[in-house]
């Protein structure tokens, strides 16, 4: 089959079950009109847990069902990356980002969507052919779209996985609470707050966390970054001399995400040498292979801002945010998670 076949074929064949499902027929907003009321303005800031078991995590899903609706599709794609870094491990956000993404032809980030989906649950690639066939043809990997296409010519009469998912991804993000009236209380004046006695002075120099050490621990790593991943390191590369100020880049793979969004498994990180605390060059210090990393082994990779600088991914205080992955670090992090579920940054 010709790429030109492939088009023609894979097109109109996508256009009668868009059309018979509504899946790209219409926007969502005019397809959710008869069966979902636009929310109020207090839906994205009420205090229920919701379906998803966290206040932060409901009103992410809120705010992006909510754009949805109205039809900003990339305000409701930020939104889902937002509740994604909250919560990897929930399906129907990824569903959100899909058809966020479809609705505005970013292919690539489709790619992404439809990839973190068969990942957690590989049912969705046999549900999803016809979904993951138009993705793999407008990215021009007509070799792999072929066959994926001629698969799903034999379920284009079934129901579409993706509308079902993001109909009931709307039900569950927008929930409309009625104001209640409350008991009047008579006011009463509340005791006047006397401050302890401290004894000896604090300087804040000696908390601060671009000064102190007492930053460096995993609870202020976790709450400060954006993403939290275990990598296997795979080797080092570097531009020019290295230096004590001037590091390599270390290259890891990701094997799991903790915390953030689903960045390539790819995973390149500026390696420092020092925490940035203000540390000086160590006076006999030299570079060599055996201050870095040891090939195949996993490290706890911690990063505030998961936007790469230069190509590579910075690190919480530099080398501290590089730790190595152990029974012991994977336990610390487990149980930080469970005490602090839904905490942002």
């Amino acid at each position: 089959m010709s790429k030109s076949d492939l088009k023609s074929e894979g097109s109109s064949r996508g256009i009668s079950r868009r059309v018979k499902h509504g899946l790209l027929a219409i926007p969502l907003s005019l397809s959710l009109m008869g069966s979902l009321a636009m929310p109020d303005a207090n839906a994205a800031d009420s205090d229920d847990v919701g379906f998803y078991g966290s206040v932060t995590i409901q009103r992410a899903a809120a705010s992006a069902a909510s754009a949805m609706a109205k039809g900003a599709f990339g305000e409701a794609q930020g939104e889902y990356r937002k509740a994604i870094g909250f919560d990897p491990n929930q399906e129907d956000f990824y569903f959100g980002l899909y058809q966020s993404s479809v609705k505005m032809q970013q292919w690539d980030q489709v790619a992404l969507a439809l990839e973190e989906l068969f990942n957690k649950n590989p049912k969705f690639k046999d549900q999803m052919l016809l979904e993951y066939g138009e993705c793999l043809f407008h990215l021009n990997r007509y070799d792999e779209a072929e066959p994926v296409l001629k698969k799903a010519l034999a379920k284009v009469t079934e129901p579409s996985v993706v509308d079902t998912r993001i109909k009931r991804l709307m039900e569950k993000s927008i929930i409309v609470h009625a104001p209640e009236a409350g008991t009047i209380v008579a006011y009463k004046e509340p005791e006047k707050y006397v401050a302890p006695e401290r004894s000896g002075k604090l300087e804040a120099s000696e908390v601060h966390e671009h000064s102190s050490t007492k930053s460096l621990t995993f609870l202020n790593a976790w709450m400060k970054c954006e993403g939290v991943f275990v990598a296997e390191y795979k080797g080092y590369e570097h531009e020019g001399p290295i230096s004590f100020f001037k590091p390599p880049q270390a290259n890891f793979a990701i094997k799991e995400y903790l915390k953030g969004p689903p960045l390539s498994r790819t995973f390149p990180v500026k390696f420092e040498f020092h925490s940035k605390l203000g540390e000086e060059r160590p006076k006999d210090w030299k570079f060599s292979d055996a201050l870095m990393p040891k090939k195949g082994q996993l490290y706890l990779i911690f990063v505030p801002n998961c936007v790469p600088i230069d190509g590579k991914f910075e690190t919480f205080h530099g080398s501290y945010g590089i730790q190595e992955y152990s029974d012991k670090t994977i336990d610390e992090i487990h149980k930080i998670i469970e005490e602090h579920q839904g905490a942002a940054k």
